[in-house]
């Protein structure tokens, strides 16, 4: 475990995709003095650690494509010495649509971001998956580059390609003040004081509470989902993950010898170490009926919840903050974060380098 500096030139708060894949980049450009603190006892605890763990190079508008289409490329060839293993199974994936405009608009995104991919129909989609039969749906958009991302090695990768370039990764350090001093700011942890030019608010689900600590009134906020394992499928190894962009939104892959399988569902939620909620099961089953049924009767083993984070524009907030020259954001990546974080982390390090 590192230890708190009593000085640094920045001070990322949320060790998770975000926050790692920000002090990775800074170490690659050279800037020294970067400190990560992570309230957790491990970082990517929450979100990071929790996520279906899907590569989806089309977003859902041009600007976080932009990021998403940057960030596939990175896990499908990262840097050399990166990671020990490849960070992406790359089994394609397949977006449904509604309706022919909906599959004309991810088509139209795609190749505006030069993103391989192939407009086909519900025919081709059973062929892959047997259960999609009768899928709400008039027929999808496979993407071959995307896949399964391995997020244990992408979040160590960018934390042991940190600390390589001198970035101190300090856990179990919990936020408590920020007060401007002169030029920069002094932060107070459980762990004692730091003195910074910067602070980059990383922080996932709890953006808002920095934010409040800060003297910041941004607003964030946290959404729930839920995400189930149910017993073996049919459905052959290799297929490509599903995930239906309608108005029954679902998503489906492969995990081991099971389906990991999600509603989309989305209650508003304060920051936390979220459970299930005893409906979740009874909110899968009915979005399956109804979107999917040939998914329908699958026993769920295994059930986990995470929040996903927006703000009210529904933007990524990679900027520096307008009112408090020395805070910067790496918030609101709103479900993106594992595809998109090499690119996030790549734009907020240029921007913090500029000042730092």
């Amino acid at each position: 475990m590192d230890e708190l500096p009593r000085a640094a030139s920045l001070v990322i708060v949320g060790g998770g995709f975000a926050g790692a894949s920000t002090a990775y980049w800074l170490a690659r450009a050279g800037v020294k003095g970067v400190v990560v603190i992570e309230r957790e006892a491990i970082c990517g605890a929450h979100a990071s650690g929790r996520n279906a763990a899907l590569c989806r190079a089309i977003a859902d508008d041009d600007e976080t494509t932009a990021l998403t289409a940057r960030g596939a490329q990175f896990l499908a060839s990262p840097p050399d010495g990166f990671a020990p293993a490849r960070l992406l199974d790359r089994t394609g994936g397949i977006l449904l649509a509604d309706d022919d405009a909906g599959i004309a608009a991810l088509v139209a995104r795609a190749r505006r971001h030069a993103i391989a991919h192939e407009r086909i129909s519900i025919d081709q989609i059973v062929a892959h998956w047997p259960q999609l039969a009768g899928v709400r749906a008039a027929g999808g958009v496979s993407c071959p580059g995307d896949g399964v991302i391995d997020i244990g090695a992408l979040l160590t990768g960018y934390l042991d390609g940190a600390r390589r370039g001198g970035v101190r990764i300090v856990t179990s350090c919990e936020l408590r003040a920020i007060t401007p001093r002169g030029g920069g700011v002094a932060i107070e942890t459980n762990r004692g004081s730091i003195e910074a030019k910067a602070v980059a608010c990383a922080a996932g689900a709890w953006a808002g509470t920095v934010g409040a600590i800060a003297g910041s009134d941004a607003r964030f906020t946290p959404i729930k989902r839920h995400l189930f394992v149910t017993q073996p499928p049919s459905t052959p190894a290799g297929a490509p993950w599903v995930w239906s962009l309608g108005r029954e939104p679902f998503y489906a892959r492969r995990e081991g010898s099971g389906l990991l399988l999600s509603g989309c569902d989305a209650r508003e939620h304060a920051p936390a170490d979220v459970t299930p909620d005893d409906d979740a099961r009874d909110m899968l089953a009915e979005r399956i009926r109804r979107a999917a049924p040939g998914l329908g009767g699958l026993e769920v083993k295994r059930a986990w919840a995470c929040l996903r984070t927006f703000a009210p524009d529904r933007r990524m907030h990679i900027a520096w903050d307008p009112m408090h020259p020395w805070l910067f954001w790496v918030a609101a990546l709103g479900g993106h974060g594992a595809t998109a974080s090499a690119a996030v982390g790549e734009r907020a390090a240029a921007a913090l380098a500029l000042r730092l």
